[in-house]
C-alpha cells in the first residue's frame, strides 16, 4: 500500500457513455486485489460514482461536468491485507473530471436586429451586442463568432432578401462578436439582415 492519497483523471462522459478509463487506468496501490489485499470504496457524500474491477474504477453513471459543476470526485478506498488482523488503511482518492466539448453555444437575447444606413463607411461597427453562452469549461467554453455564408440561387442582378450577411458584413475579432460593414452597402441591390444560425 504505502500511499497517502491518490489523484486520477477521467474525461467527462459523452452522452450516456460510461466506459472511459481513468488516467492512470488502475489505482496505484501495492498488492494483488485477488490474493493479497481487499479493496472497498467508501463514498462519504451521496451515492457511489464508481465500482471496483480489480484496481480499475468503473463508472456507474455518466459524468456531466457542466450540468453538475463537477470538477472532481472525492472518496476513499479502504484497503486491508489478507490474513492480517486490524490492518486496514483508508486512502483518499481524488478523481479530477476533465471537460469535453459537448455543449453547443446558445445565443442570448435574440433575434438581433439593426438598421444600417446605406452611406455607412466600410469598417464601421454596426452591431456590438452579440452574446452567446457555452456551458463547457475552460477553452471548450470559449466562443468565436463568424458570419456563415447562406445558400443562395440568385444572380448578382437579382435583389436578395434572404438573411445572409456573408461578405457584406464581417466580424474582425471573433471573440468579441462585433459586426462591421465589410463593403459599401447598396439597398437596391442587396437587402440583408443578420440573424444567428
Amino acid at each position: 500500500m504505502g500511499q497517502t492519497n491518490v489523484i486520477l483523471d477521467i474525461e467527462d462522459s459523452r452522452g450516456d457513455f460510461i466506459g472511459q478509463q481513468t488516467t492512470p487506468p488502475e489505482l496505484p496501490i501495492y498488492g494483488d486485489p485477488h490474493t493479497e489485499i481487499a479493496l472497498d470504496l467508501v463514498f462519504p457524500k451521496g451515492n457511489p460514482t464508481f465500482l471496483l474491477d480489480g484496481k480499475k474504477l468503473q463508472l456507474l453513471q455518466p459524468l456531466d461536468r457542466d450540468e453538475e459543476n463537477l470538477s472532481h470526485i472525492v472518496f476513499q478506498v479502504s484497503c486491508s491485507i489478507h490474513n492480517a488482523t486490524n490492518k486496514r488503511h483508508s486512502i483518499p482518492i481524488i478523481v479530477r473530471v476533465s471537460d469535453v466539448n459537448d455543449n453547443a453555444p446558445r445565443f442570448m437575447n435574440t433575434p438581433y436586429e439593426v438598421t444600417v444606413a446605406e452611406s455607412t463607411p466600410v469598417g464601421t461597427t454596426i452591431f456590438r451586442n452579440i452574446q452567446a453562452l457555452d456551458k463547457d469549461a475552460g477553452v471548450n467554453g470559449l466562443i468565436e463568432y463568424f458570419i456563415m455564408e447562406g445558400n443562395t440561387n440568385t444572380t448578382e442582378d437579382e435583389t436578395m432578401t434572404i438573411a445572409d450577411g456573408h461578405g457584406t458584413f464581417a466580424i474582425s475579432f471573433p471573440h468579441q462578436g462585433q459586426v462591421t460593414a465589410a463593403k459599401p452597402l447598396d439597398y437596391e441591390k442587396v437587402h440583408k439582415s443578420i440573424r444567428p444560425p
